[in-house]
């Protein structure tokens, strides 16, 4: 188990940068600078680097599975609300806060549509949420059944299809469960097959290589036009985030072992890194925006100033009994025990 744990610290690390690189690129499409061509080229290089939400959900769903399935409900409950769903609401009231002074609305109506509707970079939290209750409801039943990862591919890409569904409140944003059920269903087999599974990733490398640009070009076929806006949940790319996450699995178990203090550093407070992080990524180009033309050096300097940001500031929270509550736990390390 402590191998898995590693293995999965490494996962979840790798995720964190990709979904940072993926909000600096999100900040850079829209400076004034950018012209028609880049954001044209942006628009395929931010998909491409889109997959790593999904693929923290999907990795959440895996090691809840592995570490959780013979747990008491009660207990299993207790811990998702006191290490996830009590941050992620403190968290989100005083980022409600502060979105009431910038709009000039009351504090209630930014924390109804932040918070409870899910209309945030935090979203992420209220999908773990229902993964959560799915996990309570049907944990003991379907588990071994590979047919509903295919069932769920198809109700989420015929959800996802459907632009008409999205006019009716229940289904306006993007946090509905149907959007993300083909990642619940997939993280639930691979957890339950879990050491199967990691054989054919470790003997499979290049086929999943392949695989992976194989359906990136799946969704650059189906895809019609670009722009400056970028929809996550896209029905052609739920394969390209399937394939993405055994690609990036395969990595991290090529790594494991390589500066293991930092990962585990990283990922014990990988969840409250993917909440606060997108709030100072909007201010990385008033520090280097000198460095525009230099787009290696930028990303280089974004992620070293977005992840030592968020680290100090996740040190000195955890300090204080007060403030810990704003740290939102990962279950890839023992801290949570």
């Amino acid at each position: 188990m402590k191998s898995t744990k590693n293995i999965h610290q490494y996962v979840f690390v790798i995720l964190i940068i990709i979904t940072i690189i993926s909000q600096i690129l999100l900040n850079y499409t829209f400076r004034s600078s950018v012209d028609d061509n880049q954001i044209k080229t942006l628009f395929w290089v931010r998909h491409l680097f889109s997959f790593g939400i999904p693929g923290v959900l999907i990795l959440w769903q895996v090691q809840d599975t592995i570490l959780h399935s013979k747990e008491k409900a009660k207990d299993y409950l207790w811990g998702r609300i006191r290490y996830i769903f009590i941050p992620y609401l403190i968290f989100g009231l005083i980022y409600s806060m502060y979105e009431s002074q910038v709009n000039e609305e009351s504090i209630y109506d930014s924390f109804l549509n932040i918070v409870i509707q899910g209309n945030w970079h935090g979203a992420f939290i209220l999908v773990i949420l229902q993964f959560t209750i799915l996990n309570l409801l049907l944990r003991k039943r379907f588990r071994y059944y590979k047919t509903l990862v295919i069932i769920s591919l198809v109700v989420s890409v015929v959800y996802l299809s459907n632009q008409q569904i999205f006019q009716y409140p229940f289904f306006n944003n993007s946090t509905n469960i149907l959007g993300w059920l083909f990642f619940y269903f997939l993280g639930t087999y691979v957890g339950y097959h879990y050491h199967t599974l990691k054989k054919l990733i470790k003997n499979n490398k290049p086929i999943i290589v392949f695989v992976t640009i194989f359906a990136f070009f799946l969704f650059t076929y189906f895809n019609e036009g670009y722009g400056a806006e970028v929809n996550l949940l896209e029905p052609a790319l739920l394969p390209y985030f399937a394939c993405c996450f055994f690609l990036i699995y395969s990595l991290a178990m090529s790594l494991v072992g390589l500066k293991q203090d930092l990962t585990k550093k990283i990922a014990s407070y990988g969840s409250f890194i993917l909440l606060f992080f997108p709030i100072i990524a909007p201010f990385l180009f008033s520090f280097f925006g000198f460095l525009e033309e230099q787009t290696a050096l930028l990303f280089i300097f974004g992620l070293l100033f977005i992840l030592g940001m968020s680290l100090g500031v996740a040190e000195i929270l955890n300090q204080y009994t007060l403030t810990r509550f704003l740290l939102a736990k990962a279950f890839f390390t023992d801290d949570t025990n």
